[in-house]
């Protein structure tokens, strides 16, 4: 199997929502790209939505030993900044396992094969705070996503989670979003769009609601 970096890059690139063997498409985008994918992000993409997104969260709690769940936690680096800024108790979850086998030096308690596709593996209510940072994007899940996060968070937990730019009408999260504002089922307490891959000119949208 090539480990070329261009691998991952354009397999993600050809990535469609639309596919009904989705998942499957987007396991192999990783299973070639995980090696490369922290460089990548670095180098190529200047990606700074993992760290933005903690700070997000720690500019809104300084409790350190809130229980946290990483959606789609790739290599892990949310869990990365989280473990710097001192937070204690963190989970991942991704599709990917070769990305997982990176992700298990970053601190995380406990890591999880799953897909924001389907159920999540946890219990309604389980977190105080859950993360999706990354997920939203080109070929990978739509503003449905939004319901299982919400369903793992406890009351009153944040739920902190990006959206690329490209995906923000396509996939409904201009509706979905407010939707569940009206409905009652979080409060918006940050929503900006800032820089998302720098190096690429992409920005994206940043969210922390709190589950009502």
């Amino acid at each position: 199997m090539s480990n070329d970096k261009e691998d991952g890059l354009k397999l993600y690139k050809d990535l469609s929502i639309d596919k009904s063997q989705n998942d499957n498409e987007i396991k192999k985008v990783y299973q070639y790209w995980a090696n490369k994918y922290d460089k990548d992000n670095d180098d190529l993409l200047g990606t700074v939505s993992q760290p933005n997104s903690v700070d997000l969260l720690n500019s809104y709690t300084n409790d350190k030993n809130i229980e946290i769940v990483d959606i789609g936690c790739g290599t892990g680096l949310v869990g990365k900044f989280l473990q710097n800024k001192g937070y204690l108790y963190f989970d991942g979850l991704d599709i990917s396992e070769e990305m997982l086998e990176i992700a298990k030096s970053r601190g995380y308690r406990h890591l999880s094969v799953g897909s924001l596709q389907n159920k999540l593996p946890y219990e309604n209510n389980a977190y105080d705070a859950v993360f999706c940072v990354g997920v939203f994007t080109h070929g990978h899940v739509n503003s449905n996503g939004l319901d299982e996060l919400i369903r793992i968070t406890k009351k009153n937990g944040f739920i902190i989670f990006t959206i690329n730019e490209g995906v923000y009408v396509d996939y409904q999260f201009d509706k979905k979003i407010p939707l569940m504002e009206k409905e009652g089922l979080i409060k918006v307490i940050n929503f900006e769009k800032k820089d998302y891959m720098t190096k690429k000119n992409v920005k994206g949208y940043y969210c922390l609601a709190q589950k009502v």
